[in-house]
């Protein structure tokens, strides 16, 4: 399930988060302590959250673009 989301500028993960992975400037993060999900536009917003993770996938996939998953 995706958690509402206020759009909001981050610093990008550069502290307690993984990046999963990259696509068109998009980024899907994993926090290291709470294992939750985001994922930020290529100005570091974020655009969605959640903690399932398939969900997430598909939902990065659908703002990066993804053509060929």
């Amino acid at each position: 399930m995706l958690f509402p989301n206020v759009p909001t500028k981050t610093l990008g993960g550069q502290v307690f988060w993984n990046t999963l992975d990259r696509r068109n400037g998009w980024k899907l993060q994993q926090n290291m302590f709470t294992q939750h999900f985001r994922i930020l536009d290529p100005d570091n917003v974020r655009q969605a959250w959640g903690q399932d993770e398939g969900e997430m996938w598909r939902t990065f996939r659908m703002f990066a673009g993804s053509r060929n998953e």
